[in-house]
């Protein structure tokens, strides 16, 4: 039986190392971060330009990748593990580094020229504080739209990215990621809408969603929430049970990740 550090046979590549169990997803998520922060090139309509992305290593984006990284990495250590026996879970269809980077790039589509007008009607909004049904309706009104639109406009800012040199970025399981990590995991695995990854989309979904309901940061602000560890955990748990989730992914995540 291959041991913690070990490699077996790959879901996609002929690559010999295509299933990792042995990364450093600390350092590796500095390194992916440090190649995406800051001011990039970037190609808009033809033309060249630049945008920032990602002003330090607490950004949502960050700790996201991190979380992803971890999870994806815990399901391929417990894959190993079980190879052979009849319930052993199934590695990723994608590389852990692919899961990392689809989670750094996912909410991308929050910096669109499209979205950014109605990301900052949240933010003046003080959607925290109790300001009764208007505010809460107002708040599930935005919120819908921003959700709607950074899904949309997500893989026209990785093709702006990608047009600058970013080849890495023809990896068509980034772009799904950035238009459907939202959806439940059931949606994403129907037969009519559903996708060749949405086990893998569904890491990223999980660790964004923990990060949303656990951050304190104001980043998060236009979030009406700001739960403890248990109450997260709780929320992970009931959204298995209405298909959000996927239920071997979330028990990896709530004993492999968060312990």
């Amino acid at each position: 039986m291959p041991g913690a550090g070990s490699r077996f046979t790959r879901r996609r590549s002929d690559a010999p190392d295509f299933v990792r169990t042995d990364l450093d997803i600390a350092a590796l998520s500095r390194e992916m971060c440090a190649r995406y922060a800051g001011v990039q090139p970037v190609v808009i309509d033809g033309t060249p330009g630049t945008a920032t992305f990602f002003p330090s290593d607490d950004c949502p984006e960050f700790r996201v990748m991190r979380l992803a990284g971890a999870l994806a990495l815990a399901i391929n250590q417990r894959a190993a593990a079980g190879r052979g026996r009849p319930a052993a879970i199934p590695p990723l269809r994608v590389t852990v580094e692919e899961v990392m980077l689809a989670a750094l790039l996912h909410d991308l589509g929050k910096q669109h020229e499209d979205c950014a007008p109605f990301i900052e009607l949240l933010r003046q909004t003080n959607l925290r504080a109790d300001l009764g049904p208007d505010a809460a309706h107002r708040k599930e009104y935005l919120l819908g739209i921003v959700r709607d639109v950074h899904c949309r406009k997500g893989p026209c800012m990785i093709d702006r990215l990608r047009d600058a040199g970013r080849t890495e970025l023809s990896n068509p399981f980034i772009v799904t990621v950035a238009r459907r990590h939202g959806d439940d995991y059931e949606v994403n695995r129907c037969s009519q809408q559903g996708c060749w990854w949405s086990r893998d989309i569904n890491v990223i979904t999980l660790a964004d969603d923990y990060d949303a309901l656990t951050s304190e940061g104001p980043e998060r602000a236009y979030r009406n929430v700001n739960a403890s560890s248990e109450e997260a955990v709780a929320a992970i748990q009931e959204g298995v049970a209405r298909g959000r989730y996927e239920a071997r992914i979330a028990q990896i995540f709530l004993e492999d990740v968060l312990g």
